[in-house]
Order: structure tokens, then C-alpha cells, then sequence
């Protein structure tokens, strides 16, 4: 029996939910990027980097719930201006944080996130929705295209030492 999926803004109520689902983001990302922080030194003071973030380019934090449980969260930013000096101005929504708990992985819960978002991005009046992934995460990146993101631009970087 499927369970259905409920997304709903954050509340200050749902801080260690978020917390651990943030840190199980690090725990994963930490595979593919060296650089992560460990998932134990994510604390509050995330979540307020998070929020911060939301009031200054219009966004939201988005919690999935299942049977009353949370199951995954997404934040969008509605109103990203573009800072590329040689391009045209513009603004663009974008996916800053996506994370689906462990136990509801492959149930809809990434996907319905991403429905939300692109709903938030359309109201607020956006023409791009965005999204960023690591390139050894092949698994998000699949998820991504299913979803009709195609890549924009690839970052890479060359170790100096």
C-alpha cells in the first residue's frame, strides 16, 4: 500500500528532522567530494544559513511527509539573478538542496520535491529552474534528467597539489 506524499513550508518544529536529513546529504555526497563537511558538525546553524538564504532570493524550505513522517526536504530559491558579467541580466528559480531520507528512497518523495519546487518557480514568475549535482552522483543526475533538466554548464577542476 502506497503511502501518499504531503509537502508542506518548514517549521521551526521540524529542525532535527531537517538537520538529519542534511546530514545524511553530507554522509552521501561525502562519497563522491572530498570536501564535505563531516554530517556530525551540521547543526542549527545550518538550517539558519538555509533560511538566510530563502529571504534574501525568495525562497522556501519544503518538507515531504509521509504517514506524518518526514521524508525529505527541498530548498528553492524563486529569485537567483545571474551575476555572469557577459551575459544579459536575468533571473532563475533554483534547487539549492534536495534530500530524500534513506528509508524513502525510489517511493516518489525526490520527485514530488521537484513538482513542488518547479510549481513555487512558475508562480513566482521564473523561466529557468536550475539545479546543480555532483558529476560522480550519477544516481541524482539520472534523477535529474527524468525530471527534463538537461546540463547547462560543467564546472571542472584540476588538483593542484
Amino acid at each position: 500500500m502506497s503511502r501518499e506524499i504531503e509537502i508542506r513550508d518548514y517549521a521551526d518544529s521540524d529542525e532535527a528532522a531537517l538537520i538529519d536529513l542534511i546530514r545524511q546529504l553530507q554522509a552521501h555526497e561525502g562519497q563522491y567530494y572530498d570536501r564535505m563537511l563531516p554530517p556530525d558538525e551540521i547543526a542549527g546553524w545550518y538550517v539558519d544559513a538555509l533560511r538566510q538564504d530563502c529571504r534574501q532570493h525568495a525562497g522556501h524550505i519544503r518538507m515531504a511527509c509521509m504517514g506524518g513522517n518526514v521524508a525529505g526536504y527541498c530548498a528553492i530559491l524563486t529569485r537567483v539573478e545571474a551575476d555572469d558579467v557577459d551575459e544579459v541580466p536575468y533571473c532563475y528559480a533554483y534547487v539549492s538542496e534536495l534530500a530524500v531520507a534513506e528509508t524513502e528512497r525510489g517511493k516518489g518523495v525526490g520527485k514530488a520535491l521537484l513538482a513542488d519546487a518547479e510549481a513555487l518557480a512558475r508562480s513566482a514568475g521564473a523561466r529557468w529552474l536550475r539545479v546543480s549535482v555532483l558529476t560522480r552522483n550519477t544516481l541524482a543526475h539520472e534523477v535529474y534528467r527524468s525530471y527534463g533538466f538537461t546540463d547547462r554548464l560543467v564546472n571542472m577542476e584540476k588538483p593542484l597539489t
